[in-house]
């Protein structure tokens, strides 16, 4: 089993224990199969619980609830709530220690964490190039990570590219556990790259009267107080389009992410969740045929964004 194939078990297998979901459910979030997640455990000796009609789950031990309980924590549950979700008691989860210290300790009547999970992610988000009027670039069927893979390479064509943008962000610090930490943070990344990208700020004449010779164009650069600019934004230089834009993204963990990384538990007296943090993300523009791939970037961003 290759590294990548692991880790999307790995991410599975996780998402069964401390969600309690199923495996159908929590192979297909992986982007991985039922049967590959089966066969991974059986040879690891991860236990499975299989009850007739009902899902199949993961059995952890008390030690290995640990990062989970205090997420459950960070994420506003209660210690109670958060023990009975991940089927445990909260007796059994005061008696936990990192470097000797509790994980939790009774505040009068509410226990509280003494230690924070952080960890650092790697996210892909990916989407359609739109244009003017809406229109869709290119033949609209491939985008994505997946889309040069060997497994696609049937649905590939020749003639007509499948073309998309890629924002790859490398080492966003997150105590978000993992199914929610791209979408946590997609409107920060997309709103900064937007900004540096579909913005006028290039001088370009000669192209702007590219434009212009297009009447309906003409007419939208008119109504959108154009018609006096020289200026392009960085995705019409960098194709020549008018009004190229980017569509709604498809977010996810990148495959270079791997789940094997411990998560640091961070005591809270170290931590602040209110400072912000920088990151930086590579644009990258897509041009993928049969045979016959182009790529125009990466464009470098940062992106400004809190813990919170």
């Amino acid at each position: 089993m290759d590294s990548q194939t692991e880790n999307r078990v790995l991410v599975a297998l996780d998402l069964m224990a401390r969600n309690g979901w199923g495996i159908e459910r929590a192979s297909k979030e992986a982007k991985t199969t039922r049967r590959t997640v089966k066969r991974y455990a059986d040879k690891k000796g991860i236990d499975l619980k299989t009850n007739i009609g009902k899902a199949t789950k993961v059995i952890r031990n008390p030690d290995e609830k640990v990062e989970d309980f205090l997420t459950s924590i960070h994420l506003g549950n209660s210690a109670t709530k958060s023990a009975k979700d991940l089927k445990t008691t909260v007796r059994s989860m005061s008696k936990r220690t990192i470097d000797g210290i509790p994980i939790i300790e009774k505040d009068g009547n509410f226990w509280k964490p003494n230690f924070v999970p952080v960890k650092t992610y790697s996210i892909v988000y990916y989407g359609d190039l739109v244009g003017f009027g809406d229109a869709v670039q290119g033949r609209g069927m491939l985008k994505g990570p997946d889309a040069k893979k060997p497994k696609n390479k049937r649905k590939q064509d020749e003639e007509y590219a499948d073309i998309w943008y890629q924002i790859d962000v490398e080492g966003i610090v997150s105590t978000l556990p993992i199914e929610q930490v791209a979408k946590a943070y997609q409107n920060e990344v997309m709103n900064a790259v937007k900004k540096k990208l579909e913005s006028l700020n290039i001088n370009n004449p000669s192209l702007v009267m590219r434009f212009k010779q297009n009447a309906d164009v003409l007419k939208d650069m008119n109504d959108n107080n154009r018609g006096k600019s020289q200026k392009v934004s960085v995705l019409e230089n960098m194709t020549k389009r008018y009004d190229i834009h980017m569509g709604n993204p498809t977010s996810g963990i990148d495959e270079d992410f791997s789940l094997a990384d411990k998560v640091k538990l961070v005591p809270v007296g170290k931590y602040k969740d209110n400072k912000s943090k920088r990151v930086n993300t590579d644009f990258t523009l897509y041009f993928l045929r049969k045979n016959n791939e182009a790529s125009y970037g990466p464009i470098k961003t940062r992106v400004s964004y809190k813990l919170k």
